[in-house]
């Protein structure tokens, strides 16, 4: 994606960024009603955070092109993807665990896969009608407001004309800073609020960089580094959350089986068999088996995480980044103004 944005204006360049994050947006929603795309809601979730991110990162560049009011439906939207991506990462790593379950823990890991794809279809229609009612008005309000913005020129001079590389070289090192306070703050494996704002900043960071591979061809290794980074933390995040749902789950399996007990056995005639039946059905065990194994990625994934990019181990490299900045600038000076 090469858009010659580093010569532009920051007014300029973050308005045709902005508007090739909707395009690819807009190119990924038809996808949705495909069941055959497994992609299709990944790359239709991803075009709105790189959108979202662009808008919040030269938010000063942008005035009243998006008022609050169409950030926050923009907001809502972006968050109606998650439920049903989150489930489709769960119920994918749960199935590839069937071969490290015992028999006996099977019917715990079906049940439990009964319920997530139930609410992986309830999430898809949900994300539709959020679609349906709102991203044909936040399409065309974006595009009018970002299709054209207001300039002052002196031609005298006197007023210097800042340029795209300018802008995202301040930002990026707001940006890497704040990166580095959410790293410091991971305080172990279990601290899924801090390593999740931590993921967030590093996504910020590469989606500030990764438009600008084609110019600055420096950049390139450092986003295949983000993105393993990401990756990293991603699956951490996952950890996090599916821990969450499997200590649901179990309560939830629990008291169903109570209630069920309860049920045959306030029925006229008990019925013997099918009462000892209910009671042998303890899906807890196989969801406390997925939890241990789910604890057990947790940790390993917090322990590469520790020994790869905590306790300053990651200053060498986000120096790296925020040296990208001054590659940005030199980029667009003329070259009687460059330093060596």
């Amino acid at each position: 994606m090469n858009l010659g944005l580093l010569s532009r204006p920051p007014e300029e360049g973050a308005r045709r960024l902005a508007l090739t994050y909707l395009d690819h947006a807009m190119a990924a929603c038809p996808r949705l009603t495909d069941p055959a795309d497994a992609e299709a809601l990944h790359d239709f979730r991803v075009a709105l955070r790189r959108l979202r991110s662009c808008l919040r990162a030269y938010g000063n560049y942008l005035e009243e092109s998006v008022p609050r009011k169409l950030a926050k439906r923009l907001r809502r939207l972006a968050s109606a993807t998650g439920p049903g991506r989150d489930t489709e990462v769960q119920i994918a790593w749960l199935r590839d665990r069937r071969p490290e379950l015992a028999s006996s823990h099977r019917a715990g890991l079906a049940w439990l896969l009964a319920r997530l794809e139930e609410r992986r279809r309830e999430a898809y229609d949900e994300l539709r009608q959020e679609i349906d009612s709102d991203l044909p008005k936040i399409e065309e309000e974006l595009r009018r407001r970002l299709s054209v913005y207001r300039a002052e020129v002196h031609l005298d001079g006197t007023a210097p004309r800042s340029t795209f590389a300018e802008a995202t070289a301040v930002i990026l090192q707001a940006q890497v800073g704040e990166l580095k306070v959410d790293l410091a703050r991971v305080e172990g494996a279990g601290d899924h609020v801090q390593a999740h704002r931590a993921r967030i900043s590093a996504k910020r960071v590469r989606y500030l960089i990764e438009p600008l591979k084609e110019e600055i061809p420096e950049t390139a290794p450092v986003v295949k580094h983000f993105k393993d980074f990401q990756d990293l933390l991603g699956d951490l995040h996952d950890a996090h959350v599916l821990e969450t749902e499997l200590e649901t789950a179990a309560q939830a399996a629990a008291a169903e089986r109570v209630n069920a007990i309860l049920a045959i056995s306030l029925e006229q005639g008990l019925d013997e068999n099918r009462l000892r039946a209910e009671r042998r059905r303890v899906r807890e065990a196989g969801l406390i088996a997925l939890a241990r194994l789910n604890r057990g990625r947790r940790d390993r994934l917090f322990a590469e995480l520790d020994a790869k990019w905590l306790e300053g181990r990651a200053d060498e490299f986000l120096e790296e980044v925020e040296g990208l900045g001054k590659q940005m600038t030199e980029a667009v000076q003329p070259p009687s103004q460059q330093r060596f």
